[in-house]
């Protein structure tokens, strides 16, 4: 009797510990790639449109982790910020899964004369 008490507890937190991994591994993904498209964007001779692909191409090196995924990258004359969203995946059919969203933000690369 006790264990069908407590099976179904049991099965929750298997699952609520599978699920917190699929959207620990999702936001290391966007994390990853938002600092890939900062390093692109920020070098010299970068462009907004150098660090989206920078952080596309790391979003579809690793499959369906991170689903439905945008690569925002704005780059000042000082500063580049990039913006990753999307959504993690889910154990659970017709939900679409927790939002993930990692910012990575910095100083652009200059030259200064003295």
């Amino acid at each position: 009797m006790d264990f069908i008490l407590v099976f179904p507890v049991l099965l929750m937190i298997f699952f609520g510990i599978i699920q917190g991994s699929m959207w620990y591994q999702a936001q290391n993904v966007a994390h990853a790639a938002a600092s890939a498209a900062y390093n692109s964007a920020r070098v010299d001779n970068g462009t907004p449109g150098s660090g989206q692909a920078a952080g596309y191409q790391v979003i579809s090196n690793q499959g369906s982790t991170l689903g439905g995924a945008s690569v925002t990258v704005s780059r000042a004359v000082n500063q580049v910020s990039v913006t990753v969203t999307g959504k993690a995946p889910t154990l659970v059919p017709g939900w679409g899964g927790p939002e993930v969203t990692q910012t990575v933000s910095g100083p652009t690369e200059r030259w200064v004369n003295r």
